[in-house]
């Protein structure tokens, strides 16, 4: 009878042990800790990227730095679905000094550009559940020792920043740019109990002129390479890029109470603190 009792309480117990990576929820479940917690405890993410010029017909050059952090806190939802809700900040920095740039000395124009810096707020993200309409399977690949999620994402939408409003800032009637993820995170961690695992990353960017370099239609785009890392807290981030935020943008070093949108990006923020009006 005791035995009957003891196995009736281990079949109702609830299950510790991760999916299996190899399933739908198990990779949903990978994502979430990889990216973030399934805590809710608050995460930061930093990037160290370098961003060149890519002009037809002339040999790439090394325009700034761009470095920063994301602040996300996971939150799961009733119908299994994640959100994740977070802000993040970034600097264009000098190659040499690593002085945040006020203005920055373009090469390509000849020009002195007042710079504005990423702040982006929110930077909200869905994550349907597994086999819920919009849901998408998350692939993981293993390489030696560690598993590596790869992400896409192609963007093409109507620019914010209109040729008829900006004709200095715009590239165009349409938006059109790429972002390309590789997350490494080592597979014992991944297939443990714990709801976040270390994680690093390599990011590549292609992307438009920015508004601020006030290039206009001219041929050619920015490639953005660099690479980034969980942490352990704040006190890893890059000191001059926490020292910077902390005195000019505080808030940038939590994440948003709640979930809102639309998301903020460096073209919206651009416009609003541009409006068209003032651009002529």
């Amino acid at each position: 009878m005791m035995k009957h009792l003891l196995l009736a309480a281990l079949l109702a117990a609830p299950l510790t042990k991760a999916a299996p990576l190899d399933s739908p929820e198990g990779g949903l479940e990978a994502l979430i800790r990889m990216r973030a917690s399934m805590d809710g405890t608050e995460v930061y993410a930093d990037w160290r990227t370098t961003a060149w010029a890519v002009v037809p017909g002339q040999r790439m050059r090394p325009l700034f730095r761009l470095d920063g952090f994301n602040v996300a806190r996971m939150e799961k939802q009733p119908d299994g679905s994640w959100r994740m809700i977070s802000r993040e900040v970034a600097y264009y920095r000098d190659l040499a000094s690593g002085e945040v740039l006020q203005e920055f000395a373009n090469p390509i124009t000849g020009e002195r550009n007042r710079v504005l810096q990423v702040l982006n707020d929110p930077v909200n993200l869905a994550f349907a559940a597994p086999g819920a309409p919009g849901s998408r399977r998350v692939n993981l690949q293993q390489q030696g020792e560690n598993m590596v999620l790869k992400q896409d994402v192609p963007l093409a939408y109507p620019n914010p920043i209109t040729p008829k409003d900006y004709p200095t800032e715009s590239t165009g009637e349409t938006y059109i740019a790429s972002e390309h993820f590789t997350y490494y995170a080592r597979r014992a961690d991944l297939e443990g109990s714990a709801p976040s695992v270390p994680t690093h990353y390599g990011w590549t960017r292609i992307g438009p002129w920015l508004p601020w370099m006030k290039m206009g239609q001219q041929p050619g785009f920015i490639l953005y390479v660099g690479h980034g890392a969980k942490l352990a807290g704040a006190q890893q981030l890059d000191p001059v890029v926490r020292a910077y935020t902390e005195k000019h943008h505080p808030e940038y070093m939590n994440a948003p109470k709640a979930w809102s949108q639309p998301n903020e990006t460096s073209w919206t923020y651009y416009r609003k603190q541009n409006p068209p009006a003032a651009s002529k």
